[in-house]
């Protein structure tokens, strides 16, 4: 089959907003919410694009909470300022070192959205270059197009229909990189995310945080491209590539035993009011949907054991899509009995139904006035995927994908007229030209050169995007201390404790340590603290990273050889550990270790 995968690498800038003078970063969480309700509206050709139709649909309602780096600008009550120049000259800057023809004028235009991500119920987005290149081990990749775009709002929540955005990072300027079809295979899509990332992050004006850096990867193996959005790590890239290659070959073979049955039916596809059958049910989740709604079941007709059976799982695809219109209750016979249901409850509405040997059955909880809708809905979903149309927009989960919206299409785009065109002139040329993106290896070779630390260190710092954090850090700490903290100290508590702190918090724990005067031992204890009580103060006013003095060590020690008569040199440090949860220097304890066993 032949595969072809592209991607679209987003970085947020840290120059200021893009249409007005806020800055990027905040200080106050929050200062107050306003509401709005988003309406579909067709292009200038009198068409609705899918993805729109899609979002309205749902009929959800938006609260957004306005931030102190937010104006009225985003909040869509005042008309756009001209775009930040810094920006546009960064986005000028990547172009040329990506070998792009760089547009005369800039054009904003604007791109429907109504998903509540923006407040004006579109995106403003821009050409910047077009027909460049980025050389690869694999050879060279085709740079499609540089945009210059606002980032979206960032969404808290969903509760009730209701969504929560934060206007924090609406507005923040985003450079688009997309490339063209030409990436080989999964490792070949991380290896150029990586590439296309250092001529960002190297400028200076990338924004350093956890969410400033996101992939969307576009997947094709002939059954239609799927854009998986949203990818915000270079190794989720791969895992996401994989799970989407097995999934679109097991729904090929989940649509060959179906069709080699008879196919599907749309006239037996009906949802069927069966809440009487499970009056005296003790399933919970039966129990629950009925206090709010009411449980409907439907024949699938010909699709027994596709829907949860090994590596099939048609069941998800049709999960997947009910939970994007707010409902959780889908139950198929493929997991059935299950979920507290008897095998008498599960053969009854099999027996209501008609139900044969082929045939799968589904049961949904949800309110009846939404039934004609769902039911719609659904089987569309099934039918499109029985012609092996697998195009349509997902999202990362883990390392799988799910369901998000229709592909969007032409239909969204019209020309923005709050914004007025951008001449490349001599001022912004000379701006760009005096920003020097650098390349992966330009990177590595100059983190070994000024800092000292190793090739190694050098290379996942810079393969992670870190490079700012490193720079940082080691203007307050020892340059291979900070190396050895990011490479090795931050990604172990990271896997031990499922947590990512704020690289401001980790900057502020070694401007403090270099205050207190801390030696590395009682840093790392420090920052092993911070991961467990996220609070700078809290970890550096624990006992815990008190040092032990000399005496105490060997007094320790003295003990441990009195109990542990046989203790080596080379257990001693465990078993100190073991003792206390203090901080102390190995090596003071191995000079106490041998000064100790002398005395005896």
């Amino acid at each position: 089959m032949d595969t072809k995968i592209g991607l679209e690498v987003h970085f947020q800038l840290n120059t200021g907003k893009l249409f007005c003078r806020c800055p990027v970063e905040q200080t106050q969480d929050e200062m107050f919410r306003f509401r709005r309700k988003l309406h579909i509206s067709a292009s200038e050709l009198g068409n609705i694009d899918a993805a729109a139709s899609y979002e309205s649909m749902r009929s959800r309602s938006f609260e957004y909470i306005v931030a102190d780096n937010s104006c009225l600008v985003e909040m869509d009550e005042e008309p756009p300022k001209s775009p930040n120049r810094l920006a546009l000259a960064t986005a000028i800057a990547v172009s040329r070192s990506l070998g792009c023809d760089v547009m005369d004028h800039i054009t904003y235009m604007r791109k429907i959205v109504i998903d509540g991500s923006n407040t004006t119920g579109f995106q403003r987005t821009a050409i910047v270059g077009i027909n460049g290149r980025i050389e690869t081990s694999r050879g060279p990749v085709r740079i499609s197009t540089v945009c210059l775009e606002e980032d979206a709002a960032r969404k808290i929540e969903e509760k009730n229909n209701v969504v929560v955005y934060s206007l924090d990072r609406l507005g923040i300027p985003l450079i688009e990189i997309s490339t063209e079809p030409d990436i080989v295979d999964e490792e070949h899509a991380v290896e150029v995310a990586r590439s296309i990332g250092y001529l960002v992050i190297s400028t200076g004006n990338a924004r350093r945080a956890v969410d400033a850096v996101r992939q969307d990867v576009n997947f094709s193996m002939g059954y239609g491209r799927v854009e998986i959005k949203g990818v915000s790590k270079l190794a989720q890239i791969r895992d996401v590539i994989r799970y989407e290659r097995e999934r679109q070959e097991n729904l090929r073979i989940a649509v060959d035993t179906i069709r080699s049955r008879g196919g599907i039916d749309r006239s037996s596809f009906k949802l069927k009011d069966v809440s009487d059958f499970f009056s005296n049910t003790k399933s919970k989740i039966i129990r629950n949907g009925l206090e709010s709604g009411r449980i409907f079941a439907s024949l699938l007709k010909n699709m027994a054991g596709t829907l949860k059976n090994g590596k099939l799982r048609m069941g998800k695809e049709i999960a997947d899509l009910v939970r994007s219109y707010g409902i959780k209750g889908v139950m198929h016979s493929d997991e059935l009995p299950g979920y507290g249901l008897t095998a008498e409850e599960v053969e009854t509405v099999y027996r209501s139904l008609g139900k044969s040997e082929n045939d799968a059955v589904l049961l949904i909880v949800m309110d009846p006035a939404r039934v004609s809708f769902i039911e719609n809905a659904i089987f569309d979903r099934i039918q499109k995927i029985m012609s092996m149309d697998l195009s349509e927009t997902r999202g990362p989960s883990g390392d799988e994908t799910v369901f998000l919206r229709p592909m969007p299409g032409k239909d969204r785009m019209y020309p923005e007229t709050d914004v007025p065109v951008i001449e490349v002139g001599a001022d912004l040329a000379a701006m760009a030209s005096s920003i020097r993106p650098r390349t992966y290896g330009e990177v590595v070779q100059d983190l070994v050169k000024t800092y000292g630390i190793s090739k190694q260190n050098a290379e996942y710092i810079a393969s992670e995007m870190i490079l700012d954090l490193f720079q940082r850090m080691a203007q307050l700490i020892d340059a291979r201390e900070a190396a050895r903290m990011i490479t090795q100290i931050i990604p172990d508590l990271e896997r031990k404790t499922g947590k990512v702190l704020d690289q401001d918090k980790i900057l502020r724990l070694c401007q403090r340590s270099k205050e207190m005067q801390l030696d590395r031992y009682q840093l790392e204890k420090a920052l092993e603290i911070l991961y467990e009580k996220n609070s700078v103060e809290a970890a550096l006013s624990d006992s815990r990273i008190r040092e032990l003095s000399r005496q105490e060590l060997e007094d320790l020690i003295s003990d441990i050889l009195n109990t542990r008569g046989d203790a080596t040199r080379n257990a001693i440090i465990a078993l100190i550990r073991e003792r206390t949860d203090r901080v102390f220097d190995p090596r003071m304890a191995m000079e106490c270790f041998n000064e100790v066993k002398n005395r005896r």
